[in-house]
């Protein structure tokens, strides 16, 4: 069974705990004496506590949480400025057969990959044909379960397709409303789909991974030049370096602005909905609402201006 994070929170110092975690997030460090140690975090629908593994459990650890970030812990609670954390005092392979998804909130994956193949199956038919190219295996499924974020918007399971979906929306409704845009909207609703594909590379659940640095914008792009003669042989050369442009100039910062109008156009797009979602994230999360005995007395929507 897994171990209950919000439990283990209110348990006291020499405390036992045992079971299945998710190991959210990890880093070997060294003491002053030159011993390795493990210093993390284990979540579980959101809720986090700290955690270290010494001495003998850290090979276990290292074998083990390179096949799989969920394992089977057994250890004591320890506390340092009564912030609890977890010794792993044993660190053995997972038996129940969860996986990281059973321990994190996230959207419904059914719908999700019903409302963006439904969204599909009304575009050009090329365009279906090229994102089954992308999106497929691996890629696939690291798509309807990654993160669109580590922390800023949709930072959930799913958050990745839910954040495309909602920009997808988006770019209809602009086509819809401008006929001028209606040419390009093949490489529009390519571009909005692809744009952050490359965080199936950057990302595991939401965590940074070796190489990362490079961001998502030059995964997606080195995603795209695997395939790059399918692309060139479905439209042609343009549509495939303008595809380029997007992926790699969608954020609009430094030296990788947007520098053809279809690249803005999904940038905005982009900000649209990540910055309206990171708004949304910062009311439910500060006190911007007053309560009277747990009811909400005072919405102070008037004053976001001012946040």
């Amino acid at each position: 069974m897994k171990i209950d994070i919000k439990a283990a929170l209110m348990k006291s110092k020499g405390d036992k705990v045992s079971g299945s975690v998710f190991v959210r997030s990890f880093d070997y460090r060294v003491t002053k004496s030159g011993d390795t140690f493990v210093t993390g975090y284990v979540s579980n629908q959101g809720c986090s506590i700290g955690f270290k593994v010494w001495r003998e459990s850290i090979e276990s650890f290292r074998s083990l949480i390179a096949v799989s970030r969920v394992i089977a812990v057994s250890g004591v609670i320890d506390t340092w400025n009564n912030i609890p954390s977890i010794v792993f005092e044993s660190v053995k392979a997972d038996s129940f057969g969860y996986t990281p998804l059973d321990f994190l909130p996230g959207y419904d994956m059914g719908k999700l990959e019903g409302e963006f193949y439904g969204f599909l199956d009304n575009t050009n038919p090329k365009v279906r044909l090229l994102i089954d190219r992308i999106i497929t295996g691996n890629i696939k499924e690291r798509f309807f379960t990654e993160y669109a974020a580590k922390l800023l918007h949709d930072a959930c399971p799913g958050g990745l397709a839910y954040h495309t979906i909602k920009m997808l929306r988006i770019a209809k409704t602009m086509i819809d409303n401008d006929a001028r845009l209606l040419p390009f909207s093949d490489l529009i609703y390519v571009g909005v789909i692809c744009h952050d594909i490359g965080k199936v590379r950057e990302f595991y659940m939401g965590d940074y991974v070796k190489n990362s640095f490079i961001s998502h914008s030059e995964y997606g792009c080195e995603m795209m030049y695997e395939i790059k003669e399918y692309i060139v042989e479905l439209f042609d050369e343009a549509f495939f370096y303008r595809l380029l442009s997007i992926i790699r100039g969608h954020h609009h910062i430094y030296e990788m602005k947007a520098k053809t109008v279809y690249a803005y156009i999904v940038h905005l797009i982009d900000m649209i909905d990540s910055q309206a979602t990171m708004f949304m994230d910062n009311l439910d999360s500060h006190a911007y609402k007053e309560t009277v005995n747990g009811e909400k007395t005072t919405d102070h929507f008037d004053e976001i201006y001012y946040y």
